[in-house]
């Protein structure tokens, strides 16, 4: 071999060599893999990536462990010990333990759906047979129409009126028929569905009210309402069905399939459907939840009268356990504006009380209820105990406020603020993602709302079982998709994934080959061998050995005692943790992506339909197991921030991943694109100057 070609790669050996010496006595990892790489033997050949620091400057979404300067990793050894003077107590991970790469906020630029002219031009050769007809042609061959759809829809109309000989749809002997003002009643009161009646206003109107007085006789004017009512009703069919945003166009984190509306055979139920007003209704969500959004929406302004009569007035602060008189006029103000909660907790009786049958009610403990000890007071509503205060820290987080949890002037002129427009809209937002649903969710289904951490299951319409869950941080979120439980896992094993083993047990491995032994996991080799964690130099390798690691079952797993599977492209699925403290937290968005279950076992349960106790033996063995469902259950995660409880009342959440900012934008953008339009046709419209 030349050696002037091979004394430069000698030498540059030599160089890394002595770097990775350097390191491993340093105790840092060499390299970090590609961000993204999910298997131990995958992405060797990757650029390697500088590995993160956690930074006590970053938001706590972006700190990997925000309360601690202490780096903790799943094993035996680490759990949280007494604090010494001067030292941190080692706080739980907040990592998953099978890391989903994040894709940031992941909120995406809202663009309108690019509308066309409906028009042909080749229309004009046309001859049809009657005037309507002939106007109508007229309005379908002007290149300057004002009347515009989306591609599908327009396509759609076009070739239903060359069909149909131009014929109208909504006009009858010369003026606006019956069946034409009954679908413009459903249009104009559309915001009775959370939509906006402006966006399916056909050009040629200026408004709802009186269609006949506006049009009057003039032919023109009654062909462009017909193609206008045409493509209005079109548009309100697909927002009803499909929803008025994809999805996808809002978040990189939504992956929703929407059920899409077919716009041919949706023109051709409105031009042939003797009741077309109903059919255009019956495409809105039918499920409970939709009737109960509906319903507080129609609500809306009369709680917020209710609410706009309380007054607060100014006064000192009030912290928590302090009392004042103000508070009962609070509470009210808090459940007129929906958030539920208020009502003092009872004090907790003393060991002598004798309690014969149920005495608490929603009022709470009552003085003189049957079985109580004679002279129990009764809770005190002048008193900021501890539910207020958490309900108040609901309110401040709400409106944008440091949620202390205690009463200061700020927070009485927020309470004192009308905003109703702001709850509607928060309504209404949510009624478009039950849009977003599929049409049938299962007789048998999970439902997991991201923005509550709930997780339920359904069964036939009733909830059969509820639990608190712990979902991806806003830069790791969880996505919101629909799929299929396949399978229980019984005592998983847990394969510790190539990031977590580089950036997190490697600079041990560096100070102590055995650490991994120590830790009780299981080193394997590229043949599929166990071998010691000690007998491998892991400094020769850089940052990518060729090895698995495996921790095996145990209550200190990763992964806890339960994992279920729902296969999908985003490698989420939902499982048990030996972090269990984190489920006292109030905001728990601390996962990269998979979805941490309170109750595992009750789940399994659950899903399986078996006795507790017989998921107790299985668990209780240790022993690792897989049981498929006998039949897939589906598994719907979702994001709702205004959801409707057991009780049928509205219960808000906090929009922790920023969604509900990004579909405001969106309205707003598609309402500035009307403004524009309606603009421009005035400019259009205005007679030429002399």
């Amino acid at each position: 071999m030349d050696m002037a070609r091979l004394l430069p790669k000698l030498l540059v050996s030599v160089v890394l060599a002595a770097f990775a010496s350097q390191t491993a006595l340093a105790g840092e990892p060499l390299f970090a893999p590609r961000k993204g790489g999910k298997g131990l033997f995958n992405g060797f050949f990757s650029t390697p990536n500088k590995p993160r620091r956690p930074s006590t400057a970053l938001p706590w979404w972006l700190n990997d462990q925000p309360n601690t300067d202490v780096n903790i990793i799943y094993g035996n050894p680490a759990r949280p010990a007494a604090a010494k003077p001067g030292k941190s107590v080692a706080a739980p991970s907040y990592e998953d333990p099978e890391p989903i790469p994040g894709l940031g906020m992941g909120l995406v630029a809202y663009q309108p759906v690019p509308q066309q002219p409906v028009f042909d031009a080749a229309f004009a050769r046309a001859t049809p047979a009657t005037a309507e007809a002939m106007a109508i042609r007229d309005v379908l061959a002007n290149r300057e129409t004002g009347i515009r759809a989306v591609q599908a829809e327009r396509k759609a109309i076009l070739d239903h009126y060359q069909a149909s000989g131009f014929q109208p749809l909504w006009l009858e002997n010369g003026a606006i028929s019956a069946r034409a003002k009954a679908v413009l009643a459903v249009l104009a009161d559309a915001g009775r569905e959370g939509l906006t009646p402006d966006a399916y206003l056909p050009p040629v109107l200026t408004s709802f009210d009186a269609p006949d007085a506006q049009l009057g006789s003039v032919t023109s004017k009654l062909a462009e309402f017909d193609v206008g009512l045409t493509a209005a009703a079109l548009k309100y069919a697909r927002d009803a069905y499909d929803g008025q945003f994809d999805p996808a166009r809002l978040s990189l984190y939504n992956d929703i399939k929407i059920a899409a509306l077919d716009p041919a055979a949706a023109l051709r139920h409105l031009a042939f459907a003797p009741m077309a007003q109903s059919w255009l209704m019956g495409l809105q969500p039918q499920n409970p939840q939709y009737a109960a959004l509906r319903q507080a929406l129609a609500q809306v302004d009369s709680q917020a009268s209710e609410a706009n009569a309380i007054i607060i007035a100014e006064g000192p602060k009030v912290k928590p356990g302090q009392t004042d008189p103000r508070l009962p006029d609070i509470r009210r103000k808090l459940a007129a504006l929906g958030f539920e909660g208020t009502q003092p907790a009872p004090p907790p009786p003393s060991e002598d009380v004798i309690v014969e049958g149920p005495v608490m009610g929603s009022e709470g403990l009552k003085t003189g209820a049957p079985g109580l000890k004679p002279g129990l007071d009764a809770p005190d509503p002048t008193l900021l105990d501890k539910d207020l205060s958490v309900v108040l820290k609901r309110f401040q987080k709400s409106v944008q406020l440091k949620p202390t949890g205690l009463l200061d002037n700020t927070v009485v002129k927020a309470l004192n603020t009308d905003r109703s427009e702001d709850i509607r809209r928060r309504i209404a937002i949510n009624m478009e993602r039950l849009r977003w649903l599929p049409k049938d969710l299962g007789k048998r289904y999970v439902f997991v709302n991201q923005a509550a951490y709930e997780v339920t299951v359904m069964d036939r319409g009733q909830e059969a079982w509820h639990s608190k869950v712990i979902v991806g941080r806003p830069m790791t979120q969880t996505a919101a998709f629909h799929d299929k439980m396949e399978t229980v896992v019984f005592n998983p094993t847990w394969n510790v994934p190539e990031s977590i083993l580089v950036n997190e047990y490697l600079p041990k491995l560096y100070r102590d080959p055995a650490y991994l032994d120590k830790q009780g996991f299981k080193v394997i080799n590229s043949k599929g061998k166990v071998v010691k964690s000690a007998s491998v130099n892991w400094p020769s390798y850089g940052g990518k050995p060729p090895f698995m690691v495996q921790q095996p079952s145990g209550g200190d797993n990763a992964l806890g005692e339960l994992k279920f599977l729902f296969p999908n492209a985003h490698d989420i699925y939902m499982h048990d943790t030996p972090t269990r403290s984190l489920f006292k937290e109030q905001t728990r968005a601390f996962s990269h992506g998979c979805v941490r279950v309170e109750n595992p076992r009750d789940f399994a349960a659950v899903l399986l339909g078996w006795e507790r106790a017989k998921v107790d033996a299985i668990t209780d063995s240790g022993i690792n197991d897989q049981v498929s469902l006998g039949e897939p259950v589906p598994v719907h995660i979702t994001y709702f921030t205004a959801w409707p409880g057991a009780d049928g009342k509205i219960r808000y959440f906090d929009d922790v991943y920023g969604r509900d900012g990004a579909m405001f934008k969106a309205l707003d953008s598609e309402r500035n694109l009307r403004v524009q339009r309606a603009k421009l046709k005035l400019v259009q419209a205005a007679p030429a100057s002399p």
